[in-house]
């Protein structure tokens, strides 16, 4: 025979539902407290890092560096920037939008190129030689040019643009090329198409290694948008920063500067807060092989041969398009570089050697940025605290405007190659840091546990399971940061040192001999697509002996 469930009574639930709603109340405050604790304790290290930065510099200030007057305190500067707020905001403004203009514009371009060479594979090695010798162009030598056929803002969104897009199409690329074998072929069996494959399988496995790539290009967008701003605009930060420097207002630059900084750093930030939002469920996703096929060595020549020869002719017709209908005063086409490099003479003499110059202080300052840049990503995987501290003035130091900063630069190391590698060696260790990082922390944690389970200390870790996996995002750093330290010589040349090729170019520019400038800009761009190979080669030659 059966009952009816027994219900309690009213007196029952009442009783009961104190206890409940206590335990429900200490519940919610647990859960709301311990977020606000994990925050408070993610900032606190970030905070003393910085603060243990401020103190230390306005000690060496005050004290070792007081007869600089171009290292002011930063008390100075930012009572400088607070008094010239209302001055800046427009700036400011107008800045942030060259910047954004220039990044969506960029990113867009790299998300398209990503799709073709993904999808049409036999453009992708041509195609991505001649993308990488836009990228490879020194900013310094052709920004009169964009400012002499482009009007308004457009210079400074097109700079900004090319700074940000190659960086982010080696990114993702390289996460692209990671996805999972086997999704890829569930896919296909399915019926999808390539770009099936790569909306539902390659984007979502790539976006870790993008992320990574655009935490990158949202400084380098605010940079750009600034260096074709100070070489030629009517406002923003960049005009700003030229007017006080011709008054001698250093104090003033350096407020400009800190008003860039943390223009950069909130791109950054913003970044890296969608990153956190979007790719929290990627840990461990990335870390796969390259998709590779096994060549011969004579394929493998074969196959570097037509891409030289392909991307040649590909850049030779573009830059002919490019130049169509412009003053051949200025406007120099192939033949008008070729005439000039083939022609014997003091001319081509000066130039190979200024060249040769170039060459050492990139590579100096190559060394010095990545050897720093390893050390410190080792140490902020090996070391939460160092993350938090360190990060802050990583993005500083990738958010100065260099162009604007380097004769201040120059008058505290002087203006021989210590200049240089401080200037290279910065432009390096931003891109570097951050996709070795990202490259780090891409390992699968069942590997990790692996290893600690079987008593490997933190630093047996990384060096057996953490960096072997991390090796192709230490070479994608490498192919962007090795050009970057070419650009960065380039600077130091034009703007401090007086020799290299970037002196050459600056008084060809100064003295209208467009014929040196063009050629100058070619062994430029050729240098630095050849560090840019040698980078692939070794990337590819070490995958190979690694995975295969």
């Amino acid at each position: 025979m059966s009952t009816a469930p027994r219900l309690p009574d009213a007196g029952a639930s009442r009783v009961t539902a104190v206890p409940m709603v206590a335990a429900t109340g200490a519940t919610v405050t647990s859960a709301l407290g311990a977020p606000m604790r994990d925050r408070l304790a993610g900032w606190l290290p970030r905070v003393a890092g910085i603060a243990v930065l401020l103190v230390l510099w306005q000690v060496l200030a005050a004290t070792v560096f007081s007869s600089y007057y171009a290292l002011p305190t930063p008390t100075s500067i930012v009572a400088q920037a607070v008094t010239d707020r209302s001055m800046v905001w427009p700036n400011l403004v107008q800045t942030a939008r060259e910047a954004g203009l220039g990044w969506l514009f960029g990113n867009a371009l790299a998300f398209v190129l990503a799709l073709v060479f993904l999808t049409v594979r036999p453009v992708e090695k041509i195609a991505t030689q001649v993308a990488l010798a836009l990228y490879c162009l020194p900013v310094i030598a052709i920004a009169p040019i964009l400012t002499a056929v482009l009007d308004g803002d457009r210079p400074q969104i097109v700079i900004a643009a090319q700074g940000v897009f190659f960086t982010t199409l080696v990114a993702l690329m390289l996460g692209a090329k990671s996805a999972d074998r086997s999704a890829l072929d569930v896919v296909s069996t399915a019926g999808g198409s390539k770009w099936q494959q790569f909306l539902r399988v390659r984007l979502p496995a790539a976006l870790p290694a993008t992320f990574g790539g655009l935490r990158i290009a949202a400084p380098a967008a605010v940079l750009g948008a600034i260096i074709g701003e100070y070489l030629g605009a009517e406002s923003g930060l960049g005009v700003a920063m030229v007017y006080a420097q011709q008054s001698l207002d250093v104090e003033r630059t350096w407020a400009l500067a800190l008003y860039a900084t943390l223009l950069a750093g909130a791109a950054y930030a913003i970044t890296a807060v969608v990153d956190r939002r979007v790719c929290h469920w990627s840990a461990g996703m990335n870390g796969a092989a390259p998709e590779t096929k096994p060549q011969s060595t004579a394929e493998r020549a074969a196959t570097a041969v037509v891409t030289a020869v392909g991307a040649t002719a590909g850049s030779v017709v573009l830059w002919q398009l490019a130049i169509g209908g412009l003053d051949p005063y200025f406007a120099k086409g192939p033949a008008d570089v070729w005439t000039y490099l083939t022609t014997p003479g003091d001319e081509r003499t000066q130039l190979l050697s200024a060249l040769g110059t170039t060459v050492l202080h990139a590579a100096y300052g190559y060394l010095a940025g990545t050897v720093a840049a390893l050390l410190v990503a080792a140490a902020v995987l090996t070391w939460p605290a160092v993350d938090a501290a360190v990060m802050p003035v990583a993005i500083a130091l990738r958010a100065v405007p260099l162009v604007a900063m380097t004769p201040l630069i120059a008058l505290v190391f002087g203006r021989g190659v210590v200049t240089v590698i401080v200037i290279a060696g910065i432009v390096t260790f931003f891109p570097s840091l951050v996709t070795m990082v990202t490259g780090l922390r891409s390992v699968p944690q069942g590997a990790v546990d692996l290893l600690t389970a079987y008593g490997a200390s933190t630093l047996g870790v990384m060096a057996r399971v953490r960096i072997p996996y991390a090796l192709p995002s230490v070479f994608a750093a490498a192919r962007i940061a090795a050009p970057s330290a070419v650009m960065g010589a380039l600077l130091a040349e034009w703007l401090a040192t007086g020799d290299g090729i970037g002196f050459l170019m600056l008084r060809a520019s100064t003295t209208a001999n467009y014929d040196r400038l063009w050629s100058a800009v070619v062994l430029v761009t050729a240098v630095s697509l050849l560090a840019y190979a040698l980078a692939a080669a070794a990337e590819n030659a070490l995958s190979r002996n690694r995975f295969h």
